[in-house]
């Protein structure tokens, strides 16, 4: 077996578009964002969530350009790739309406750039639509689940915020605002808002900042 892009020991997991290849390691394989025995919901939302972030790759405004094989060319219509573009805009909007605040101090430091990270977003979010949909077609499967259907959805969100708990430093923050990746606290809010089963789940009133009446969707 040779590790080329990767190594088994590094927590991460990656979507190579010149491949069309998707790399979960072993060492993400584990606790907290997966464990066997859990609920299937901790499961689903946490590295399902990570799994459907990758899958979603291959389809973002990057991955969107290699075809099956892995040759980077225009293989989508010109009708597809116009209202992708449309809809990718929308994302990108919104996510660059953002502050991203201090933690410190609880001022604002700048607004997320919506363009430089809009092929991490674009995954996040059909990564997290795709797992809830998985979560619930394996429940079907349970004759006898652990909780109520309205709590292990409920478990399967929180699993999904807590993937992406941290605390950070302004230092940080300012370098996260050069990465592709958002901080933590921003791709949970922007994947959730444009989520309709989260807002249905947690009862969010309508036209409020985590049940915009304005929401992106991309990939349904």
């Amino acid at each position: 077996l040779e590790w080329v892009d990767i190594n088994p020991s590094t927590v991460n997991a990656q979507y190579v578009p010149s491949k069309n290849q998707i790399t979960v390691t072993a060492a993400i394989m584990q606790s907290p964002l997966f464990e066997a025995g859990v609920d299937p919901a901790q499961n689903f939302g946490s590295i399902g969530a990570v799994i459907g972030h990758e899958i979603v790759h291959g389809y973002d405004n990057s991955g969107r350009q290699y075809d099956a094989d892995g040759n980077k060319r225009v293989w989508w219509t010109a009708g597809t790739s116009a209202k992708f573009d449309e809809k990718a805009a929308c994302i990108a909007k919104q996510y660059g309406a953002l502050d991203v605040v201090s933690e410190v101090t609880g001022k604002s430091m700048a607004k997320l750039n919506g363009t430089l990270t809009l092929g991490e977003t674009i995954a996040d979010n059909g990564g997290l639509k795709s797992a809830f949909r998985a979560y619930q077609a394996y429940m079907k499967t349970i004759a006898k689940p652990t909780y109520t259907k309205e709590i292990g959805e409920k478990l399967f969100f929180l699993a999904f915020g807590q993937t992406w708990c941290e605390k950070n430093s302004d230092a940080a923050l300012k370098h996260n605002l050069a990465d592709v990746h958002p901080p933590g606290k921003y791709r949970i809010w922007g994947a959730v808002r444009n989520n309709d089963e989260f807002a249905r789940v947690f009862n969010c009133p309508k036209d409020t900042f985590m049940n915009p009446s304005t929401k992106c969707h991309l990939w349904e």
